[in-house]
């Protein structure tokens, strides 16, 4: 458990306790709390710095973890398709695996919290997700723990293209966040960034 901790207690802090203490300097806004986070403008850029890249269904629910002073929500997420995994654990399509998302720094014991992603994106909706994630296998706990790779970029599968797209490989997935970097990653582009990353 000290391992795992530790991780993620130096993950969030490269990853995000940067963008808290520019959230808190600046306020609210989604372009102040991004400040200092890791920012992709490609999806060669994003690839390059994934461990694990897959398509799946994310629920709506979450637990809520706190690990020293890191507030996360842990999602469990069922992997529909596997593109690429760098880690020593085994993942295989049709797997359940949890996703946790660093949310925020709590500076008060339950009391104050400094939000590294903005309160209005802080809710997942329920739907297919293309995840870019980071990790590693936690010997104490026996399994794998995944990060998104910033918090601030997610990608959420365009359903107004309706059902006949989610069967191809040209589906499209908005980023739910930090529009302005990297608006949208369409899965061709991404088998083609994942093959020239090899």
């Amino acid at each position: 458990m000290k391992k795992t901790i530790a991780f993620v207690s130096a993950l969030a802090l490269v990853f995000g306790v940067g963008s808290a203490l520019a959230y808190k300097e600046w306020g609210n806004t989604q372009s102040h709390s991004n400040v200092l986070a890791k920012r992709f403008t490609s999806t060669d850029e994003i690839v390059k710095d994934s461990a694990v890249i897959l398509k799946g269904e994310v629920s709506d629910e979450f637990r809520k973890e706190v690990v020293g002073e890191i507030v996360f929500h842990v999602y469990d997420v069922k992997v529909d398709t596997l593109y690429s995994n760098n880690t020593d654990q085994v993942i295989t399509e049709g797997d359940t695996i949890e996703m946790y998302r660093l949310i925020g720094v709590d500076t008060n014991r339950g009391k104050d919290m400094v939000n590294i992603v903005a309160p209005e994106y802080q809710l997942l909706k329920q739907g297919e997700y293309l995840l870019f994630l980071n990790g590693q296998y936690d010997e104490n706990l026996k399994k794998l723990v995944l990060i998104p790779n910033t918090p601030h970029q997610l990608f959420r599968a365009d359903t107004s293209n309706g059902f006949a797209s989610k069967n191809s490989h040209d589906i499209e997935f908005e980023n739910i966040t930090d529009t302005e970097a990297l608006p949208s990653i369409n899965e061709a582009e991404l088998l083609k960034a994942i093959d020239s990353a090899k």
